[in-house]
């Protein structure tokens, strides 16, 4: 299978200027919707070994995309799986590509306590997208009853002036919210000093769009807001 001709016969130009609006990046963009790219992702994995897939080149932003879920879907060892990550994460430039990538990762559910020692390495870089990374996988695997306080604490000590990095900090606050309104409540209360106000404000304003965070709820984190 040619895969970048099976790639531009699903593009579409409506798409195309949709993409190009709300994502920034360096890759030139065809227009396939994410659905569409996972069918080929599956397809392709049957008949072509993930490593001839890898060395694909980067022509479009769909031909990254296609690597991230090809990775996320590929029956591998987790130590294959950690070095194919590892080769992937310096390809992400944008959080469209970051936030997919995350979400295709399903292994982690089987493996979050070893995983997290990997995701320990990765606070330590000042990249933007490695630590967006990592905040998007903790708020997809690890916001539970085992990791949440975990989690909270670690939000705290990812110190970035990075914008996709503080706006995923917020978001897994938000998240935070709905799934366990009360304990975040009080983490926000007690490290209302800690955490930046750009962040405190947005978690609590993204929090308070959620259909999930009841009115009476919702009337405790407007006054908790910072002025």
């Amino acid at each position: 299978m040619n895969i970048t001709n099976a790639l531009k016969k699903e593009a579409s130009i409506d798409y195309k200027k949709f993409q190009e609006k709300i994502c920034q990046t360096k890759y030139p963009i065809l227009g396939i919707k994410i659905p569409t790219l996972r069918k080929i992702a599956k397809n392709i994995l049957k008949t072509t070994e993930i490593s001839k897939i890898m060395e694909l080149n980067n022509d479009y932003y769909e031909t990254v995309m296609l690597k991230g879920l090809v990775i996320g879907l590929s029956k591998v060892s987790y130590e294959e799986k950690i070095t194919l990550i590892n080769s992937f994460l310096p390809l992400i430039d944008n959080w469209t590509i970051c936030d997919v990538f995350c979400s295709s990762l399903k292994f982690i559910k089987d493996n979050q306590n070893e995983f997290l020692k990997y995701l320990e390495k990765l606070t330590q870089s000042t990249k933007e997208y490695y630590l967006r990374f990592v905040i998007v996988i903790y708020l997809n695997y690890y916001l539970d009853d085992t990791y949440i306080d975990y989690v909270l604490n670690k939000l705290l000590t990812i110190k970035s002036n990075k914008y996709y990095v503080l706006m995923a900090i917020s978001w897994a606050y938000s998240i935070s919210f709905i799934k366990y309104f009360n304990k975040t409540k009080e983490f926000f209360i007690k490290y209302q000093n800690d955490i930046p106000k750009w962040v405190y404000n947005k978690s609590i304003q993204k929090s308070l769009e959620s259909y999930q965070i009841s009115k009476e709820d919702k009337d405790i984190l407007k006054s908790m807001k910072k002025r």
